[in-house]
């Protein structure tokens, strides 16, 4: 002991300690070791290697377990603790300095050093500034914001000692302190660490190097387990103590790990490992952004369709003639569309007879070219009952309706070749020449007027041998009327056969078509969450490489005081943040896909809540499943086998 200074009670005594490891035969490494120190004491417990001087560190550490015996530090009986009553002493009452240092290559310096602090629920502007003076006590206050990397050998040694004081703890235990460091950085902690125990730091060192040992007040020799010298005694035990150490009226306990903490410990191993994160959280994106887009896609392309019923409106009804009783198809009356315009409710009526002409650009195309364009007879009220109107030129009118004038619906007009009317422009129809008075615009309710070229009706019956009847009549009614309307016109229409009478809705096909959508959505939804399942899978692998590569971080934090909880819960935040990450950049994605595509079709770009939150759960749900195997194997790990890990 120090010459002069008088010593504290016993700050951790072991009695009668066993340390057995089962195996064939069993090794036991501690065999009845006993021994007591007091709190000012610097000790160097010496033996050469697999003397089981280790493992007497690890159990004096509350890192292993005796197999029998009893361990008391700082007044608490450690034996009977449990592994977070154990976690809350190691936090507050032991300083641990390894021989490989044990850095986090990715932390500062300051950073590293608060880590000593992270399980002890000290706030986080407290730990720095309890960092930055740990740092300035061994002379490195300068070198706070380094990573380990830019710092020598012994600079790292000084900020593991650090780190060990932060907490100011009862004990100090440091593990070949110099093993990995020359002989002058070696000789420097060694006076570091005797300046320190001077300050009233209690410290306990394994080594093996002789010279180490001999500068130390107090050396205790261990041979096979046992403890063979002791410098102050020279009795192969240590005597009991002269006075018990004060009991604690309660074990200590956990502290709980403030959630921006967690969150940080989840990032720190993310960012270190940042290509293999992004490429992780890759395959997460990629489902979420096909879920986000399909459902995004899907509600746009519905709300087009449903604003394009709105704007057309649901008080259309489609009028045809069925079959007959035998089957023969049956003409509806010349009279039908007069007679449902009497109809209390009905609007506008119009209607249209199918004739057997054929329309071309010109007389040299041949007949079988006809694209399947029909000429139809039209009545000059079609366009108020359809509900559009001409994209260029005029409709016919009761002029232009008797003479050879045709106007093109929307795709006859494409498929003619007529983009543009100029005066004189003209048609081959019914072998003979027509001129085009207009172009309607597209008719979304009735496409089959987009496909037709219209002329009068009396034109029709002089010019192209139409017998008059309509094929199709359509009828506007008014919005609370449909249902009345829809039940009169078969009688109306036909008295003598109203059982031949189609009425049909157009605007049933654009709702149905919009139903049908969700069919392919299921289907893409699904193929989405394969993707999200290969992503899933992904994460996974990634966390359990990370655990097997992170072994000794994971022994290094619960030196510091982690409990198996918290450790289970920073690989399993890790996991879920990975997937988060991908979720949000999924989303994002998918969104782009969305507004691009929509804006592209004309769309109304729709991206309902439902696509971005299920995305979003999905990826915390991976994240959790993903990560739960793996954090739970980073928790079981015992302290000391993940701190000897390669």
């Amino acid at each position: 002991m120090t010459p002069g200074r008088s010593l504290g009670l016993p700050v951790l005594e072991l009695a009668q300690v066993r340390k057995t490891y089962p195996g064939d035969p069993p090794v036991h490494a501690l065999q009845d070791v006993s021994l007591v120190v007091r709190a000012g004491e610097c000790i160097a417990i010496v033996g050469a290697s697999g003397s089981g001087k280790s493992t007497l560190l690890s159990v004096m550490g509350t890192l292993e377990r005796p197999s029998e015996g009893a361990v008391r530090i700082a007044g608490f009986e450690a034996t009977g603790l449990s592994d977070e009553q154990l976690a809350a002493l190691r936090a507050r009452s032991i300083g641990f300095v390894f021989q490989q240092f044990f850095l986090l290559d990715n932390a500062t310096a300051l950073e590293n050093v608060e880590n000593g602090l992270l399980y002890a629920g000290v706030p986080k502007e407290e730990r720095r500034r309890r960092a930055m003076a740990a740092l300035e006590r061994v002379g490195l206050g300068q070198r706070a914001r380094f990573l380990p990397a830019h710092m020598s050998g012994g600079e790292r040694q000084r900020v593991a000692i650090a780190r060990a004081l932060i907490a100011h703890p009862a004990v100090v235990l440091a593990d070949e302190p110099t093993g990995n460091l020359d002989t002058a950085s070696g000789r420097d902690i060694v006076d570091l660490l005797l300046e320190l125990n001077r300050q009233g730091t209690t410290v306990v060192v394994v080594t093996h190097d002789p010279q180490v040992a001999s500068r130390m007040p107090r050396r205790i020799d261990v041979r096979d387990g046992r403890i063979v010298g002791d410098a102050t005694t020279a009795a192969s035990t240590a005597p009991p103590p002269a006075a018990p150490a004060p009991q604690a009226s309660r074990p200590p306990a956990a502290a709980r790990l403030r959630l921006g903490d967690l969150a940080r410990a989840a990032a720190f191993g993310l960012r270190t490992r940042r290509l293999r994160t992004a490429l992780s959280a890759l395959g997460i994106a990629i489902g979420v952004a096909a879920v986000v887009a399909v459902l995004g896609l899907s509600a746009s392309s519905q709300a087009g369709l449903l604003a394009e019923i709105d704007r057309l409106g649901t008080n259309l009804l489609s009028v045809s003639a069925g079959s007959g009783m035998f089957g023969s198809q049956v003409e509806l009356p010349t009279t039908s569309p007069a007679m449902i315009g009497r109809i209390a409710g009905v609007q506008h009526v119009g209607d249209v007879g199918t004739t057997s002409a054929q329309v071309f650009r010109s007389p040299l195309i041949p007949s079988y070219e006809s694209g399947g364009l029909t000429v139809d007879a039209a009545s000059l009220d079609l366009l108020a009952a359809l509900g559009t109107s001409v994209a260029q030129g005029r409709y016919l009118n009761a002029a232009t309706a008797r003479e050879p004038v045709a106007v093109l619906g929307a795709d006859a007009a494409k498929q003619l070749g007529v983009d543009r009317l100029f005066p004189g422009e003209r048609v081959w129809l019914g072998e003979q020449w027509f001129y085009v008075a207009g172009i309607l615009k597209s008719a979304a309710l009735t496409p089959e007027i987009d496909s037709a070229v219209l002329v009068g009706f009396p034109a029709a019956q002089r010019y192209l041998g139409f017998d008059g009847h309509p094929t199709q009549i359509y009828v506007r009614t008014r919005q609370d009327a449909v249902q009345a309307v829809y039940g009169l016109i078969p009688a109306q229409a036909f008295p003598e056969n109203p059982t031949s009478v189609n009425v049909s809705q157009p605007s049933s096909v654009l709702v149905a078509r919009a139903a049908a959508q969700n069919t392919f959505t299921g289907l893409f939804v699904g193929l989405g969450a394969v993707a999200l399942f290969v992503g899933g899978v992904g994460v996974a692998n990634i966390m359990v490489i990370s655990v097997l590569e992170r072994r000794r971080e994971i022994g290094l934090r619960r030196a510091l005081g982690a409990t198996r909880g918290l450790i289970r819960s920073q690989f399993l935040g890790e996991a879920v943040l990975l997937s988060l990450a991908g979720g949000v950049v999924g989303i994002g994605g998918g969104a782009l896909a969305t507004l691009i595509y929509a804006l592209a079709r004309h769309w109304l770009v729709v991206v309902p809540a439902s696509a971005w939150s299920s995305g979003l759960a999905a990826a915390l749900a991976i994240g959790a499943i993903a990560g739960y195997l793996p954090a739970r194997g980073a928790a079981n790990l015992s302290p000391t086998e993940a701190l000897r890990a390669l």
